[in-house]
């Protein structure tokens, strides 16, 4: 009863993730909608930028592009790091939730591959979006200096893809690439909006095809964007530093009632402890504390999430 209580709840947990991923997509591409000024890029039958091409995807795309950019993001040897990922994540799940939880084998797995799942993903796109930010500022100035010495844009898009050894560099190297061999930027920028999804790249696309298409001056608006980009990750650090206490609270106190379940208690009263982990009244009472956990830990990331 309890274990398909809790395979309920997380299925409920999982289907929650997916709708806010899905609101927080249609927001970015509403916004982006709304804060598109450009006078020519409004006009229908004769604009510059097609934002829906840039944002607008099906679900099936937005599927086949989330695979497309994890494999990309795990890099070389991806079939052998899943594996090995999944196999000792379900060394795991059998000791937590086998050995300490007293749950069959295949209630086991079945618990283990979702929330492993949700983890490497997560992972992935942390880490893809965290060396994006560190690397597109420089990316930015480069493409800025080679405008300003008069280099055309695709020369620019060249020497960004040989100078930067990251995923940015890449990135621009491939664009290059197949700007050589005669393929559209429209193509080109639709191809690259695909693998870095972020409002932040979308607008320099934005800027990118404008200038092709109309001219303008590109340098200045690359100093712009590079310069919100800036103040946006200093605000992001002022943010982070003015929250250390309170996360470092939280986590401490997160941290104490399983310290005191699986250290103290374990020790001091072992009697206690098997009736908390081994006995089926007893459990209620783990179970609520796992509920009331993720129930606290959630509010506390909800709240970190909304300041400002």
């Amino acid at each position: 009863m309890i274990e398909n209580l809790f395979f309920i709840g997380l299925i409920g947990v999982g289907l929650y993730i997916m709708r806010r991923q899905a609101l927080l997509s249609e927001r970015r591409e509403s916004m982006l909608r709304e804060n598109n000024t450009l006078p020519e890029t409004k006009l229908i039958e004769n604009r510059a930028v097609d934002m829906e091409a840039l944002s607008k995807t099906t679900f099936t795309q937005r599927l086949s592009r989330s695979l497309r950019n994890i494999y990309y993001d795990i890099g070389d040897y991806a079939i052998l790091k899943v594996l090995a990922y999944y196999f000792a994540a379900t060394f795991v799940g059998e000791f937590v939730f086998v050995t300490v939880f007293g749950f069959s084998s295949q209630a086991s797995l079945i618990i283990t591959y979702p929330i492993a799942t949700f983890i490497g993903i997560r992972y992935l796109e942390y880490r893809t979006q965290k060396e994006f930010e560190d690397n597109f500022p420089d990316a930015l100035n480069m493409i800025a200096s080679s405008v300003s010495a008069g280099e055309s844009l695709l020369h620019a898009i060249q020497y960004v893809g040989k100078s930067l050894d990251n995923i940015v560099g890449r990135e621009f190297k491939t664009m290059g690439e197949r700007l050589n061999l005669g393929e559209s930027t429209e193509s080109v920028f639709a191809r690259a909006c695909q693998r870095f999804p972020t409002p932040t790249f979308q607008f320099f696309v934005i800027a990118m095809r404008v200038n092709v298409n109309r001219g303008g001056q590109l340098r200045r608006v690359i100093n712009n964007l590079n310069r919100v980009l800036f103040d946006a990750k200093s605000i992001e650090m002022k943010k982070k530093a003015l929250t250390a206490e309170a996360r470092m609270s939280s986590y401490i106190i997160c941290a104490i009632p399983f310290f005191f379940l699986f250290v103290v208690l374990r020790f001091l009263a072992p009697e206690n402890y098997d009736y908390v982990m081994y006995d089926p009244k007893g459990r209620y009472l783990l179970y609520y504390t796992l509920a009331s956990e993720a129930i606290g830990i959630g509010i506390i990331a909800w709240l970190m999430r909304s300041v400002k």
